[in-house]
């Protein structure tokens, strides 16, 4: 980052004028990107673009940036959003229910649990990580995330619980249908159910824009470390600041440019519409009802699973991916699929511990048949993965619409289907002194018309399926799951 020269901060955003728009324009029309941290001014610029003028319009206009920046002082840090999480916040503000972007964890806890020292903990772990007390801004600098101040205490209401499983699964549906304000953080809440001396339920929800699953983990590791008192063991944390202004450093438009020539080239002749067969005609628009169905890959399928990808010099994820293409061969009739694969996204190493909303869709052109048969199909899975990763600078999102101006027939309900395959197992959290369970609470919404996610458990793989309750009946995507593993079981051993 290279900072602006200083000069004095004003307290409120000045009236607009020409110079103003000049500037903002200016700013867009050479890809500058500006943060602000602690009333310093600091830029991200291609070489040449900023030129003295600028530099001088710049140094004029300085309180004015501040103040859209920082949300008149009242935010520490701030620059753009980025890619992911600008996208989350327009998928927020577009479905009627922003519950369905919650992610909620419920918490069981047995021992002698100290719940001041919990909300201490849960204090403090608001504090280290800015994503959680991050608020967003539209602005005429775009879309901004605001890191507000650490709060002196993240509430941690206690009720007695009485009615056991029945009153614990309750509170619990109460607590993920309760929706966040992403202008209003923090975008964490904790509730604490006590059904006895020392058995507690702990529910933690975070809304999906301050971190993906791959961070979850990262964020009750380091609460489990906070509640230890040692928080002298903790490495620094990673900046979504720091990588939203980065990213915008890659994601240039020529990049964009070039990202969207390569996927019309990939995806031309792609029916890009999956037409499932469906229980019911599909509305006009979604409701956003959605149904879960677990299923389970065992210990002995995924090892063979695993022995599959290594001799096909593949990855787990390029195996599963091809029994989805041959199902959805066998669904659709269709002799190639578009599904999309939902990636970690970690590129750099300072990412691994970052919490964030850093995933990303990329479309992977999946063959339902092939020579050599299943192999086959792994092969042409891998091949496909393969070049996707390779090009995977550029969110698919970004270059969506051009794609449809150019004639790529995407639906309007893109993407349809999703697959998420976890490298990293479930997350956990470990509390001195207590017996610890972590449960994911499944949503009652659907995000697509189908998304399968693969999590690591012990040796083998635990599966859910989301699917569009407007669309689909319970026992046809049971169905459906019971025919996918079944594939596995029967092409993957041989190949092992």
């Amino acid at each position: 980052m290279t900072a602006v020269p200083t000069g004095p901060t004003a307290p409120a955003v000045p009236a607009p004028t020409e110079d103003w728009q000049r500037l903002v324009r200016l700013l867009d029309e050479r890809e500058i990107v500006l943060s602000a941290e602690g009333g310093r001014l600091d830029y991200l610029a291609p070489p040449g673009a900023m030129d003295a003028p600028l530099v001088a319009l710049v140094k004029a206009e300085r309180p004015r940036l501040l103040a859209t920046l920082t949300g008149g002082g009242a935010a520490e840090a701030a620059a753009p959003a980025g890619i992911a999480q600008a996208r989350m916040h327009r998928s927020h503000g577009r479905v009627a229910d922003p519950s369905l972007w919650n992610i909620t964890q419920r918490i069981t806890l047995r021992g002698p649990l100290d719940p001041a020292r919990l909300q201490r903990a849960l204090t403090a772990l608001t504090a280290r990580h800015r994503s959680v007390r991050t608020r967003y801004a539209p602005s005429d600098l775009g879309l901004l995330q605001q890191v507000l101040p650490a709060p002196d205490g993240l509430p941690l209401p206690v009720a007695a619980v009485g009615g056991g499983a029945e009153a614990v699964a309750a509170a619990t549906r109460e607590e993920a249908a309760t929706p966040f304000d992403l202008a209003a953080p923090p975008l964490l809440r904790a509730r604490l159910l006590r059904l006895g001396p020392e058995h507690h339920v702990l529910l933690l929800t975070i809304h999906h824009i301050v971190l993906d699953g791959w961070s979850l983990a990262t964020l009750l590791a380091d609460l489990g470390t906070l509640y230890g008192d040692h928080r002298a063991d903790l490495p620094e944390p990673g900046s979504m600041i720091e990588h939203a202004c980065w990213e915008r450093t890659v994601v240039t438009r020529e990049a964009v440019r070039r990202a969207t020539a390569r996927y019309a080239e990939r995806l031309a002749g792609l029916p890009l519409t999956v037409p499932l067969p469906t229980d019911r005609p599909r509305p006009e628009r979604r409701s956003g009802h959605g149904g879960v169905l677990p299923f389970t890959l065992t210990p002995e399928l995924t090892a063979a699973l695993n022995r599959c990808a290594a001799r096909r010099s593949t990855t787990p994820a390029a195996v599963v991916l091809a029994a989805v293409g041959d199902l959805l061969g066998e669904l659709t009739g269709a002799d190639e699929t578009l599904v999309m694969l939902s990636t970690a996204n970690r590129r750099r190493r300072e990412h691994e511990r970052l919490v964030g909303l850093l995933t990303t869709n990329l479309p992977v052109r999946l063959p339902s048949r092939a020579p050599g048969g299943f192999a086959g199909l792994v092969d042409r899975a891998g091949e496909a993965l393969a070049t996707t990763l390779d090009q995977a600078d550029v969110p698919f999102g970004l270059v969506t619409e051009e794609l449809r101006a150019r004639g790529l027939a995407l639906p309007p309900s893109f993407p349809q289907v999703l697959l998420a395959v976890q490298t990293t197992p479930a997350p956990v959290l470990e509390l001195t002194g207590l017996d610890v369970v972590v449960e994911d609470v499944p949503g009652s919404g659907a995000r697509s018309d189908l998304l399968l996610m693969l999590t690591p458990e012990g040796n083998g793989l635990t599966g859910l399926a989301e699917y569009d309750a407007d669309l689909f009946d319970e026992a046809t995507v049971r169905g459906w799951l019971d025919r996918l593993v079944r594939r596995l079981a029967e092409q993957v051993p041989p190949l092992a």
